[in-house]
C-alpha cells in the first residue's frame, strides 16, 4: 500500500476520466470566464468545518446569495460581487476560497458493438464468453462467480453521468439513485432539478455500471451486486466540484458501501496566479483552494463513514511521483490561460488518504499506454485495454453502452470499477469490514506483475476477485 500524502494542496484542476486514450477535462476557459464576470460561483471553506454565519451574513447584505451549505463538510457555495473575494479571505473563519470551476468533459472515444446478423455463425450470443477477456481476467474465468457474485444488501455507488436504467444487463441489479444537476445548470433548459432523473446523456456512467454489475450478455465482476447511480454531468457534459461533493455526501448518506470515482485532476503545493487578460491585474489564488479542500472533506466523510472510495489513476501517462515534472505540465497546458503554477503538484483523488487508486493494464498484463502511474500513488492495476491497437477490438473492453448497446471501449475509468466491484464482493463476505482492511484484503490477495521495482505501474499486483474472496 502506497504512503498517503496529508499535506493541504492547492489549484484543482479536475478532470474526469472517461472511457479513452485522451480524456482530459478543460475548465480553465471556463474559470476565466467566472473571474471576468461581476457575479461569480464561489467555494468558501471554514477552519472548524463549521459554517460562520456571519460570513454567509456579510455576503448577503452585499446582494450575494448562498447557493448551498455543506453543514458536513463546513462549506458553502455562494455567487456574488468577485469585489467581495478580498472582503471574505480577510475573515478569520474562512480557511480558503475559490471560484467553483465548470468541469467540461471532453469527446469519449470508443467503438459501438456492431451487432452481426442473427444468421452469422461469427458471434456467440454470449458476449461474456466471446469478447469479456478483461472480467475472465479478474474472476480466474469466472469461478469467482461461484463463490460470491454480490447481493442487493451492499451497493455501489457510481458518481457520473448517470445510467441507461432499462438496459436488459442492469436493470436487474439498478436500485435507484439521485440527480444532483440544478435546475438549468448553466443554461441548460433541459435540467429540471427532478431528483430521480439518472438518465445517462452521455454513456460513460453507463460503461462504468456494466464493468461492475452488468448480468446478460455480458457480465459484470460482481453480476449480482446492487447498484446506485448518482448524475452529476448535464448533456453538455458539464458539472462542477460542489455537485460532486453533493454526490458524495448524498451516496454516503444512502449508505451505499463502495463509492466509484472515474474522476482525476492535479493539485499543486506551492502558489497558483492568475492573470486577467483584460484587466492585467495578477491574482494570487493562495496556498489551498476551497474547491479541493471540499472535496477532499467530501471523501474523508464517506471514508469515516464507512465507505471504501476508489479512484482511477488517470489517463495522461504521466508519472505522478514526479511531482516537478507534474507542476511542468500543468504549466504548459493552461499558461496561454493566464495560469502561473509554482512549487509540486499531486494528482487528485489518488493521492487523497484511504483512496484506492487504480492503473490500467492492457490485455498482455503490461501498463497501458495511457495509464498514469508513480512510487506510493498506485495501489493495485486491473485490465483497462488498450488502444495501442485501435482496428483490433479485442484490445479493448466491452461494456454496456445507453439505448441497451454495449461499446469497446479503454482506459483507467474502465480499470478503477473492477476494484470497485471486487470490494464490493469483499464486503459481502465481511459484514461491518472497513475500508481499510478492504483495501488491504484487495492488495494483499492481489497477482505479483513483475517485479517489485515495477510497484510504479502496477502497486501491490493485479486485482483478484478469486484470491479476495475464497
Amino acid at each position: 500500500m502506497k504512503n498517503r500524502y496529508k499535506n493541504k494542496l492547492i489549484c484543482i484542476l479536475i478532470t474526469v476520466i472517461i472511457s479513452s486514450f485522451t480524456i482530459p477535462i478543460t475548465n480553465i476557459t471556463a474559470n476565466a470566464a467566472d473571474i471576468n464576470s461581476k457575479d461569480i460561483d464561489l467555494v468558501i471553506l471554514f477552519d472548524d468545518n463549521s459554517i460562520d454565519k456571519n460570513v454567509e451574513k456579510i455576503i448577503t447584505n452585499s446582494g450575494g446569495k448562498i447557493v448551498e451549505e455543506f453543514p458536513e463538510l463546513g462549506g458553502i457555495e455562494v455567487k456574488c460581487s468577485s469585489d467581495l473575494i478580498p472582503v471574505i479571505k480577510s475573515e478569520d473563519s474562512v480557511k480558503s476560497l475559490a471560484p467553483n470551476h465548470v468541469i467540461k468533459l471532453s469527446n469519449e472515444k470508443t467503438i459501438k458493438f456492431e451487432k452481426l446478423n442473427n444468421n452469422s455463425n461469427n458471434v456467440s450470443d454470449d458476449l461474456y464468453e466471446s469478447y469479456q477477456w478483461d472480467i475472465k481476467r479478474v474472476t480466474n474465468n469466472g469461478n469467482s462467480f461461484n463463490l460470491e457474485s454480490g447481493n442487493h444488501d451492499v451497493i455501489v455507488g457510481i458518481i457520473d453521468s448517470g445510467v441507461d436504467t432499462t438496459h436488459p444487463d442492469l436493470i436487474n441489479n439498478f436500485l435507484g439513485g439521485e440527480n444532483l444537476v440544478p435546475p438549468n445548470f448553466k443554461d441548460d433548459s433541459s435540467e429540471t432539478g427532478d431528483s430521480d432523473d439518472v438518465a445517462d446523456r452521455l454513456g460513460h456512467g453507463t460503461n462504468i455500471a456494466g464493468i461492475i454489475a452488468a448480468n446478460g450478455r455480458i457480465k459484470g465482476v460482481a453480476p449480482n451486486i446492487g447498484f446506485k447511480s448518482y448524475r452529476i454531468f448535464n448533456k453538455n457534459e458539464e458539472t462542477t466540484a460542489t455537485i460532486v461533493s453533493s454526490a458524495i455526501i448524498k451516496a454516503t448518506d444512502d449508505h451505499v458501501k463502495v463509492i466509484n470515482l472515474s474522476i482525476e485532476g492535479y493539485d499543486l503545493k506551492g502558489k497558483c496566479y492568475w492573470t486577467n487578460p483584460s484587466t492585467r491585474i495578477k491574482y494570487d489564488l493562495g496556498n489551498d483552494t476551497a474547491e479541493y479542500s471540499l472535496y477532499k472533506r467530501a471523501i474523508q466523510y464517506a471514508i469515516k463513514n464507512g465507505v471504501t472510495v476508489v479512484s482511477a489513476a488517470g489517463n495522461q501517462g504521466l508519472n505522478c511521483s514526479n511531482k516537478k515534472k507534474l507542476t511542468e505540465y500543468l504549466n504548459d497546458k493552461y499558461s496561454n490561460e493566464g495560469f502561473k503554477y509554482t512549487g509540486i503538484t499531486y494528482e487528485v483523488p489518488g493521492s487523497i488518504q484511504g483512496v484506492i487508486t487504480v492503473s490500467a493494464t492492457s490485455k498482455n498484463d503490461k501498463v497501458a499506454s495511457y495509464s498514469n502511474y508513480g512510487e506510493d500513488f498506485i495501489d493495485i492495476s486491473a485490465p483497462g485495454g488498450d488502444f495501442s491497437n485501435i482496428n483490433e477490438e479485442d484490445s479493448l473492453c466491452l461494456t454496456t453502452a445507453i439505448d441497451g448497446e454495449y461499446t469497446f471501449t479503454a482506459g483507467t475509468s474502465i480499470a478503477a470499477p473492477k476494484v470497485s466491484a471486487v470490494a464490493a464482493l469483499i464486503i459481502c463476505q465481511h459484514k461491518g469490514i472497513s475500508p481499510k482492511l478492504v483495501e488491504r484484503k484487495i492488495c494483499g490477495t492481489a497477482d505479483t506483475l513483475g517485479v517489485d521495482s515495477l510497484s510504479k505501474y502496477y502497486g501491490d499486483g493485479m486485482v483478484n476477485a478469486y484470491n479476495a474472496i475464497q
